[in-house]
């Protein structure tokens, strides 16, 4: 678990997930979506729509602002934040921040890092040593506490994609 505090609790729980309607096309819509939970309660959940998005914006839209919101509500537990997005866990792990920090925000194909604004909000989390970041897999059907959770946030995530969905086509 956290870097410096070897697994010690309390421990607070964070699932993150987004979605998209069209991916990858014009006028795609998304929804992200979190969950907080400690001691196997939710105490906090938060979802939201967007525009002209990407799956995985939504993905980092989900986790930066879940981060944001347990230190806005100054938590003081170590968070682990858990996400089926490989795209987030791989950057994070494997530490591509730094060197797209070190590049000017290159990738390793010399070209502009995507979703850069929502990395810049993510990052500062990647370096504090009260927040680790969890791979759990998507769309798991198993009993497990880590499936229940992320079922959860995919529910939310595409509730709000749909709903975005519904208020896209009612202002046309």
């Amino acid at each position: 678990y956290p870097k410096t505090l070897g697994g010690i609790l309390p421990m607070i729980e964070i699932y993150t997930d987004g979605s998209c309607i069209g991916n990858g096309k014009e006028n795609a819509v998304g929804g992200a979506a979190f969950v907080v939970v400690k001691n196997e309660e939710k105490i906090y959940q938060e979802s939201y729509g967007s525009k002209n998005t990407t799956n995985q914006r939504m993905e980092l839209l989900a986790a930066a602002t879940a981060c944001e919101y347990v230190k806005r509500e100054k938590v003081t537990e170590c968070v682990a934040v858990y996400s089926d997005s490989a795209y987030l866990i791989n950057c994070y792990k494997q530490e591509w921040w730094i060197n797209w920090q070190n590049n000017g925000w290159k990738n390793s194909q010399k070209q502009p890092v995507a979703n850069k604004d929502l990395w810049e909000r993510i990052i500062p989390f990647f370096s504090d040593s009260n927040f680790i970041f969890k791979k759990v897999k998507g769309h798991s059907k198993n009993n497990t506490k880590a499936a229940y959770w992320n079922n959860m946030v995919d529910n939310l995530a595409v509730a709000a994609s749909n709903l975005q969905k519904r208020e896209e086509n009612y202002e046309r």
